[in-house]
């Protein structure tokens, strides 16, 4: 039996993602709509959408839970909240049935935090102690930055103002 495209069942597949194939004319807008996907986004093949006919479009998402979900391989939410590849968009699934961590002290690398608002995301890349009396703990996230137009590293306190709740 011949694989066949989930969104034209007349065509042939020749190329399966996340365990649905697709048609030649598929992975090629899937290819076109990737080269429009905002610049801070990453990975960006796989944050397109489907519109119909054979028309993908750059998933209108927060990138930055895109990225936070591809390096922790969260995949909550509704289908229509998920990339390509099936990892979610939405910063609210990306902390949803976590445990919210209190203290600063108990935060580790690998630890997400989320803003105030619940609109931005970050993974906690890196933790050092400043020899300073007394001494500090400095944290430094990881994130898709819109204003920053890539994946970038940033120093917790001063990029968010130590306002926001970290999750693990």
């Amino acid at each position: 039996m011949i694989d066949k495209c989930i969104h034209h069942p007349g065509r042939k597949a020749t190329v399966e993602i996340n365990n649905k194939k697709y048609c030649l004319k598929c992975e090629q807008g899937q290819q076109n709509a990737a080269k429009s996907v905002d610049r801070h986004v990453d990975p960006k093949a796989c944050f397109v959408w489907y519109l119909g006919g054979d028309r993908w479009s750059p998933i209108k998402g927060t990138g930055c839970a895109h990225f936070v979900a591809h390096q922790k391989k969260i995949k909550k939410g509704l289908a229509s909240h998920r990339c390509l590849e099936g990892l979610s968009i939405k910063v609210a699934d990306i902390y949803k049935g976590k445990i919210e961590i209190k203290s600063l002290d108990n935060v580790r690398v690998g630890d997400i935090y989320v803003n105030s608002p619940k609109t931005h995301c970050v993974i906690v890349s890196r933790i050092r102690t400043v020899k300073v009396k007394p001494l500090q703990r400095k944290i430094t996230i990881k994130h898709a930055s819109i204003r920053q137009g890539r994946v970038a590293e940033n120093d917790f306190d001063t990029y968010f103002k130590g306002k926001g709740s970290f999750f693990r």
